[in-house]
């Protein structure tokens, strides 16, 4: 019998196989409190992940509609900037040298017009002045907008319904979106 004795996974003694306990998963201990001991702190790890996941999705779900309209802009306004960081300001021309700050400009904006808050063709990467200290800079914005797009967007933006409630879900799924559009602008550079 040269099988006869195994070393048990907890203590490291060897004790012959008919007086120990084998585990479905073919390991040896020299008894069930060992077996539990050697198995209690891989449950405890795997429980805290769990409670760990289960805490987060449920602040998720605690987390005010208005934070996450926040939230998910801030998603927007990241990939506004990472779209037009080649770009120069939309209103001032002021081309993006990394000396300023950049601001994600809505040319409507999010407060009258909450329809167009998350449309990406009604926000543009400009200048930290002009967007704060020019309130967007909007007639020169407007003419970059016409450069860049045309004519018929820019009217299309300053005819378009100006309320919109946004679900949670639809708020979620936005969300995803924007997260993999950031990812593959990433992946690129």
């Amino acid at each position: 019998m040269a099988n006869s004795k195994r070393k048990c996974r907890f203590c490291k003694s060897y004790k012959l196989l008919a007086d120990g306990f084998v585990t479905p998963s073919n390991a040896f201990f020299c008894n069930r409190e060992h077996a539990t001991q050697y198995a209690y702190p891989k449950g405890k790890a795997i429980q805290a992940k769990e409670d760990k996941s289960r805490l987060r999705a449920r602040k998720a779900q605690l987390k005010p509609k208005t934070q996450k309209l926040n939230d998910l802009q801030a998603l927007v306004n990241k990939y506004i900037r990472l779209r037009d960081q080649e770009k120069p300001c939309i209103s001032c021309g002021r081309p993006n040298d990394q000396s300023h700050q950049r601001h994600a400009s809505h040319y409507k904006s999010v407060g009258s017009n909450s329809n167009l808050r998350f449309y990406t063709l009604n926000i543009h990467a400009s200048c930290a002045q002009c967007n704060s200290s020019q309130s967007g800079n909007i007639i020169n914005y407007r003419i970059g907008l016409i450069e860049r797009h045309s004519l018929e967007l820019v009217e299309a933006l300053e005819n378009a319904p100006r309320s919109r409630r946004y679900s949670e879900e639809w708020i979620e799924r936005a969300k995803k979106v924007f997260r993999l559009k950031i990812s593959k602008i990433n992946a690129l550079q």
